[in-house]
């Protein structure tokens, strides 16, 4: 019976070892790559294990930049050490090092008169690590507000920091056990011995060989990190134990969470799950798991997505609350645009198209994704027949929103487009291939604020920038700039905005733009058009007709400017692509509403064509084809022949340049533009 209880204690540790591990310290592929001492590779797995090396970037020399550890048996600094005492302490509170942090800036750290957590006391680093190091007793400095951060630390500095993380963790120091010290211990300082001593007794810290100490000697980042691996295995109070206090509860943690826009929680037995959308300045998503105990661990996306994080389609707990799993559709593949001196440099793949379950180990806080293809969209339509030549690209083309629908179940590939359709359509697929948004681009360097005021007093804050059509924003024209003045808003914040907008009925005020610069009166107009994925809230600016706002940007005289507008992909009308295209000087729609036909295809791509920031692919020869000879528009139609975006011969399509542009044509052009293995 004995040995069988011993076996089960065994296991209990282990479960509570593993259930406090972190994320890997080193991402896939970095372990051969770096480099440790034969002596400490064992205590070094150890120590990943029970997450104690949250390393995978530790603070640079110069503390402004992060550089992969690879070379562990390189001395530690003083600020790369803070890091590893953050992380140790993080796991002793059941916890991972960020969203301890997280919790020690909110809830322990001193605030200034507005809230806000106020400058670190070291006027040499001001790093959120020295902040919580100060916080919970661990870092104090070298006198005078010096941190020195950058400096190696020394084998007896470590020592006392070492003494105050565990202090700081609920444990006790002194030095009872009899100790016979090192031949050097002269040499240690007075404000170091006592730690020395206590970690030497408990075989913690040891020395360099022939019983000495080495204090002033530097402590390398193996070292360090087997030092705070036998702090959890050699002391009395250890997670490893369960027996580590924690610093806070599960109801501070959790308002640690809460101040943010958009709060959802998911309440479990083990944990709760919270999902935090930050506001429309940062557009991010964060996930946490705040423990019954009072851990908190911070998740990274399971989805990973350019801004917000996906919304989930299902998500809950499990029945005992050991497994927290949720899912999300991805309906186009997702990327992130680098940008590099304001030109789009990089397109990285971040989550393919496709239905996404996460499953969270709740007590570990590790997750396991896996990936289903989206099912084919069968039968969407019931006026497109099987085997259809334009099917596939007007699916494509649906998927992307690049055709807008004229009615559910009806895809009228005879009917015609207009050049607002056209114009808006090849604008987004434009930006796609550019900057993989679909999308118009961010603008920043055209950012400018501006106020729109109401006579009662309320506010709309708005931006002089491109926006992106995935935000839905709000935007029109104004004057003959090429800007748009944007209000990035929710559904929900427009409602508690505007609650009159809750009859369904449009909602009209005199208002005021203010832009700094000069103040445009003018009358507001919102109304609902649904949910945001159908559409959202519209806001229209109209303003008091002046000879600075006659012919606004649009094409009818006199005609007042529609400043705030809702621009969607496929949009009708005067929308944002048709002022994207024409500031990029690539095409100027004359008639919004009008009917298009070959020749104004012909001309949009003659003006995509000639741009030097498409893809060198996108229009690439691959045919050798020329048009017959007195082949009307044959100049422009070459190459596109030899690309393949247009056919000669095309079976299903004989081009005309004067016959109107129908939508299957568009979906069939529009797909090979952004498709060339389509093309053949």
């Amino acid at each position: 019976m004995r040995k069988r209880n011993k076996i089960i204690g065994l296991l209990l540790c282990l479960c509570l070892a593993l259930s406090l591990g972190l994320l890997p310290a080193l991402a896939d592929g970095a372990e051969e790559e770096r480099t440790v001492s034969p002596w400490a590779e064992e205590e070094l797995r150890r120590a990943e294990d029970f997450g104690l090396l949250d390393v995978g970037t530790l603070p640079a020399d110069d503390a402004a930049r992060t550089e992969p550890v690879t070379d562990w048996t390189r001395p530690i600094t003083r600020a790369q050490f803070l890091r590893f005492a953050l992380s140790y302490a993080a796991a002793m509170n059941h916890s991972d090092r960020e969203g301890f942090q997280m919790a020690v800036d909110r809830l322990l750290a001193e605030k200034d008169r507005s809230g806000q957590i106020p400058t670190s006391p070291f006027s040499d680093d001001n790093s959120r690590e020295a902040i919580a190091a100060y916080t919970l007793g661990i870092a104090e400095g070298r006198g005078g507000g010096i941190f020195d951060p950058n400096a190696l630390i020394t084998r007896q500095e470590a020592a006392v920091i070492l003494c105050r993380t565990y202090a700081a963790c609920g444990g006790e120091v002194s030095a009872e056990r009899e100790d016979q010290g090192f031949s050097d211990g002269e040499a240690v300082a007075p404000w170091a011995a006592e730690a020395v001593r206590f970690l030497h007794g408990r075989d913690v810290l040891r020395g360099v060989g022939k019983d000495r100490f080495d204090p002033l000697g530097y402590l390398t980042v193996e070292q360090c990190a087997v030092c705070f691996l036998r702090l959890s295995e050699e002391l009395p109070v250890s997670f490893l134990k369960g027996n580590a206090p924690h610093r806070f509860t599960q109801e501070e943690v959790t308002s640690a969470i809460q101040p943010a826009d958009g709060i959802t929680r998911w309440d479990g037995p083990l944990a709760v799950f919270i999902r935090r959308d930050e506001g429309a300045v940062l557009g991010d998503t964060a996930y946490f798991l705040a423990y019954a105990d009072g851990g908190i661990r911070s998740l990274a996306a399971g989805v990973p997505s350019h801004s917000y994080g996906f919304p989930f389609d299902t998500a809950g707990f499990s029945e005992d609350g050991t497994v927290f799993t949720y899912t999300v559709t991805v309906k186009e593949d997702e990327y992130h645009t680098v940008w590099r001196d304001g030109e789009p440099a990089e397109r990285v793949l971040l989550a393919e198209a496709g239905v996404y379950t996460v499953v969270i180990d709740v007590p570990i806080g590790t997750q396991t994704v896996a990936r289903e293809p989206l099912e084919p969209k069968e039968g969407r339509w019931d006026d497109v027949p099987e085997g259809a030549w334009y099917r596939e690209a007007a699916a494509y083309c649906d998927d992307l929103g690049l055709l807008s629908e004229t009615e559910k179940r009806r895809y009228e590939p005879e009917g015609t487009v207009t050049l607002g359709q056209m114009t808006e359509a090849f604008a987004h697929a434009y930006a796609g291939l550019t900057t993989g948004i679909w999308g118009l681009p961010l603008r920043p360097e055209n950012w400018g604020e501006a106020v729109m005021r109401l006579a009662d007093g309320r506010e709309l804050e708005a931006f002089k920038a491109w926006e992106t059509a995935r935000w839905r924003t709000w935007n029109g024209p104004m004057n003959k700039e090429p800007w748009h003045y944007s209000i990035r808003i929710t559904e929900a914040e427009l409602l508690d905005r505007f609650p009159e907008l809750e009859t369904g009925e449009a909602f009209r005020a005199e208002v005021v733009l203010d832009m700094g610069d000069k103040q445009v009166a003018g009358t507001l107009t919102a109304l609902l058009q649904g949910d945001l994925e159908d559409g959202g809230p519209a806001l229209l600016f109209f303003p008091e007709e002046t000879s600075d706002y006659q012919n606004g940007g649009l094409l009818e005289p006199g005609a007042p400017t529609p400043l705030f507008r809702c621009a969607q992909p496929g949009g009708e009308g005067s929308s944002r692509g048709i002022y994207f295209l024409a500031e990029k000087g690539i095409w100027y729609c004359t008639d919004p509403a009008g009917e298009s036909t070959g020749k104004d295809l012909l001309r949009l791509l003659d003006g995509l064509r000639r741009s030097e920031d498409l893809p060198e692919e996108t229009f690439r020869p691959a045919f050798d084809v020329t048009p017959g000879e007195g082949t009307a528009w044959g100049e422009d139609l070459e190459p596109l022949y030899r690309a393949g975006i247009l056919r000669p011969e095309d079976p299903d399509w004989a081009f005309d340049p004067d016959a109107a542009l129908t939508r299957s044509q568009l979906a069939a052009v529009l797909w090979r533009l952004l498709n060339p293995d389509v093309r053949a």
